[in-house]
């Protein structure tokens, strides 16, 4: 009974100290590791999806780029996250949680095109302010230290990612010019032609009564 309750008293101790830990970070720095497990969690489920989904082998390539390297932060953010007994989000709410699930009703070249333009650019974008900010002004030295040493991935990243955003921009405008191209090219043909005769537009196609 003594070692049952020494233990207890151990579990609580330890809960304390941890409760106190997170209770001494700066309120910003709580948001950071906050929204930068947020961050990573969107970035690796989002590219799970690409993986999954995507024939574009561009968006293939940059996917599995994003989950390695966004993994690889998550177990340092983790780390960090427990030595200062802070709780990370273990799952997507808001904002984040409609992208994907916007992102799993959509296939073929609109999805690309989504991933493109939310993942690839516009989840970079909001990650590098993020760091960028924590990089300067975190108060927690191993927060403002994780920030930093990340930051130069996640701008190349962005960089990579409005390539990519580009690179389908472009591929989609060139579907479109040919699909008008195509839907003029019908069109001709259907008033310019019947059973196989070439007729003047305007003029009567049907025989001369004898």
């Amino acid at each position: 009974m003594k070692m049952k309750l020494s233990l207890l008293c151990v579990a609580t101790g330890f809960a304390l100290m941890h409760g106190a830990i997170a209770a001494s970070l700066a309120e910003d720095d709580a948001r950071f590791l906050r929204k930068a497990g947020e961050s990573g969690m969107l970035e690796i489920q989002a590219s799970k999806l690409a993986v999954e989904k995507s024939q574009h082998p561009e968006i293939r390539r940059y996917a599995e780029m994003m989950i390695k390297d966004h993994t690889a932060v998550d177990e340092e953010l983790k780390a960090l996250a427990k030595s200062k007994g802070f709780q990370l989000p273990i799952e997507l709410e808001g904002g984040p949680l409609r992208k994907i699930e916007n992102l799993r009703q959509l296939d073929g070249p609109s999805f690309d095109e989504e991933y493109a333009d939310e993942i690839a650019v516009d989840a970079h974008e909001d990650a590098v302010d993020l760091f960028e900010d924590a990089a300067e002004d975190a108060e927690d030295a191993d927060i403002k230290a994780f920030a930093a040493k990340h930051l130069p991935a996640l701008q190349k990243h962005l960089e990579m990612g409005r390539e990519l955003e580009d690179l389908i921009d472009d591929e989609d405008d060139r579907r479109e010019r040919a699909d008008r191209s195509a839907a003029k090219g019908s069109a001709a043909d259907t008033t310019g032609s019947v059973e196989g005769k070439v007729v003047v537009p305007g003029t009567d196609t049907k025989p001369a009564p004898k």
